[in-house]
């Protein structure tokens, strides 16, 4: 064999990089069944499956988004596709080198189930073959990045790579969500982010399509996978009751006929689902019911935490509101959601005046004709790009509000955020579901609903 031939051979053809296998180790190279792309962090070395990277690339001209996590480098225009570009060193709070004036970024775009995204690296080294059996579990040594976010850790070539993650640190939900505050279903989101049907005799297609001759008994059950499988509403015991109700007067509005098809129907449907003004700031009704319920006399520092806030509006809502009820404590709003744009804008908020309620004037100020919060106000609420259903930070909380986002995941998701609720709370805390999410059915919270809004505590 010619050196030219050993080093063909050393090639990985699927990625265009080298790999360092060295090519004399034919009984390593047999048992070689995992494949991971190299590169460095911090001075560290690190891996991710290869069948996660779709590409590698150099990023030289991305744009930025103002008011995002400062590891949210911008979006990078993949030949036509808009991507979300995430640096990884400031994402683990490493140093980030400087590089020269016009000198690109090194990294990669992964192909994660929610679709492609952008991360950048110090350096992209190459493509590592290993016997997967070599990998060993995570250990607590690697303090400088969080333990859920490692896959495993190999030695190979007196080198030790820190194999991560990807679905776990920048994956988003199973399945995808509504938009939550416009209280519509996005049928985009929902072909590019569900799963695949498992195959069944005569495929899946067929199966939406075949007429159903529905019994009472499994009438809800034809329906959830439909709900589930074009706008990911997942049927549970939080929600099962609705369902069922929705259906009676589905079926009375369509002659008794309580199939749905379509991704029109679908929302349709679930168009009475969501809770009352999303998409835009509380009314008093709801503010009022909200007051009534939340701890009295609290002081001190106030936190309150609302996953799935959208553009911002509910977030904004519950500052104003603790401020006026707690005047003399220090109200932080911990606000997340996964559509970056959303999440990306929400700081810098702007209202027509006329859509404004009286109740938040002392909160806004006018600018060029338009209402935004006033600087106090946008202080108060922490925007983050991030998925409820990956490990959080925020601390115990005196008011949680996740309004039509449980219903959502996947049932093992809502049970395990649910249980990350439950760890949240004390006894006094109030927790504010959508108006047709029934938790008690799911946990040991009790009911405390008041008018519009459906609330719990601890039981």
């Amino acid at each position: 064999m010619t050196k030219h031939e050993k080093r063909e051979r050393a090639f990985d053809r699927s990625s265009g990089l080298f790999s360092n296998a060295d090519p004399n180790e034919a009984d390593e190279r047999e048992e070689i069944d995992y494949k991971m792309v190299t590169f460095s962090l911090g001075g560290k070395d690190y891996g991710v499956d290869i069948m996660k990277v779709a590409e590698i690339a150099k990023f030289d001209r991305y744009t930025c988004v103002p008011n995002t996590p400062d590891f949210v480098s911008g979006v990078y225009n993949l030949r036509g596709d808009i991507i979300s570009l995430i640096d990884m060193r400031r994402m683990f709070h490493l140093p980030v080198p400087e590089r020269a004036a016009g000198e690109p970024d090194e990294g990669l775009i992964l192909r994660l189930d929610g679709g492609l995204i952008g991360v950048i690296v110090d350096r992209v080294d190459e493509v590592v073959g290993i016997p997967s059996r070599l990998i060993q579990p995570p250990h607590p040594i690697f303090a400088d990045v969080n333990l859920r976010s490692i896959s495993g850790v190999v030695e190979h070539a007196s080198r030790l790579y820190i194999i991560l993650d990807m679905e776990r640190i920048l994956g988003e939900a199973d399945e995808p969500r509504p938009d939550r505050e416009s209280g519509a279903v996005d049928p985009a989101a929902a072909t590019r982010e569900t799963p695949e049907p498992a195959a069944t005799s005569g495929g899946a297609q067929e199966e939406l399509s075949r007429p159903h001759t529905a019994h009472p008994g499994d009438e809800a059950d034809l329906v959830a996978g439909t709900l589930r499988s074009l706008s990911g509403f997942v049927m549970t015991d939080l929600n099962r009751a609705w369902v069922a109700q929705r259906l009676r007067s589905w079926r009375d509005a369509h002659d008794g006929n309580v199939e749905i098809r379509s991704e029109a129907e679908v929302q349709e449907f679930l168009r009475p689902f969501y809770s009352p003004y999303t998409r835009s700031l509380w009314g008093d009704d709801y503010l009022e019911a909200v007051r009534a319920l939340l701890p009295p006399g609290l002081e001190g520092n106030v936190h309150a935490w609302n996953p799935g806030c959208g553009a911002g509006y509910e977030s904004y809502s519950i500052a104003c509101l603790l401020r006026d009820s707690y005047t003399n404590a220090r109200i932080r709003v911990w606000a997340a959601d996964t559509d970056l744009l959303d999440v990306s804008m929400a700081p810098s908020l702007v209202l027509d005046p006329a859509t404004v309620p009286a109740f938040y004037d002392p909160f806004v100020t006018e600018v060029d004709g338009a209402v935004e919060f006033t600087a106090k106000v946008r202080e108060t609420v922490l925007f983050e790009f991030s998925d409820v259903t990956h490990h959080q930070t925020v601390p115990p909380c005196d008011l949680i509000v996740i309004r039509d986002v449980l219903s959502f995941l996947q049932e093992e998701d809502q049970r395990r955020v649910i249980s990350l609720i439950a760890e949240q709370t004390a006894v006094t805390t109030l927790v504010v579901t959508g108006a047709h999410e029934d938790l008690h059915e799911m946990s040991d919270h009790v009911e405390v609903s008041r008018g519009p809004v459906r609330a719990y505590r601890k039981g």
